[in-house]
């Protein structure tokens, strides 16, 4: 950007986004499209997680980003379950968990993982109560989804982006 066009770039940027950014990140806007999670904005939640280790649901799991800062923080991980639509995500995702089994080898063997791929269809919209009683109880259900929707560059739709629904997905599992 040339010094002569870039106060108009700028100028038209936050005359388009602003207003978008205001709206996508008030809590007011947040608490009406999650009206169904209302509960957890207004409780506190503790837990210990077992000595032995956790059983960690991780959707929308791409790389496993989730799954490394939890190990960061010293969490063992006994069994992992991955969910993922994108088939390049899928492919990388074995090679990230031989990573983080080498760089964590107390916390997430291999053990942990080996069946993460096999269990659970990798569209969340086709997981149903029958997969979530075969896999038992969970201790943890982490998410990442799309940041597509609030970027420029994937039309920053925001909350009324398609691809929010997949935000109900997870809520109608862990509840």
């Amino acid at each position: 950007m040339d010094i002569q066009h870039g106060p108009k770039v700028l100028q038209r940027f936050k005359t388009t986004h602003e207003p978008l950014v205001k709206t996508l990140f008030s809590f007011k806007n947040m608490e009406s499209h999650c009206e169904s999670i209302k509960p957890i904005f207004r409780q506190l939640i503790t837990w210990t997680p077992p000595k032995e280790g956790i059983t960690l649901l991780e959707l929308f799991g791409g790389i496993g980003i989730g799954l490394k800062a939890l190990l960061q923080s010293r969490m063992v991980v006994q069994r992992y379950l991955y969910v993922d639509i994108d088939p390049t995500t899928r492919q990388v995702a074995p090679l990230k968990m031989m990573e983080l089994t080498a760089r964590f080898p107390p916390q997430f063997a291999t053990t942990a993982w080996k069946v993460s791929f096999i269990f659970l269809p990798f569209d969340t919209q086709l997981i149903q109560n029958k997969h979530l009683e075969l896999l038992g109880p969970m201790d943890l259900i982490i998410s990442s989804w799309e940041c597509q929707r609030f970027l420029m560059v994937g039309f920053g739709e925001g909350l009324s982006d398609t691809r929010f629904g997949f935000f109900t997905d997870m809520v109608r599992m862990i509840t």
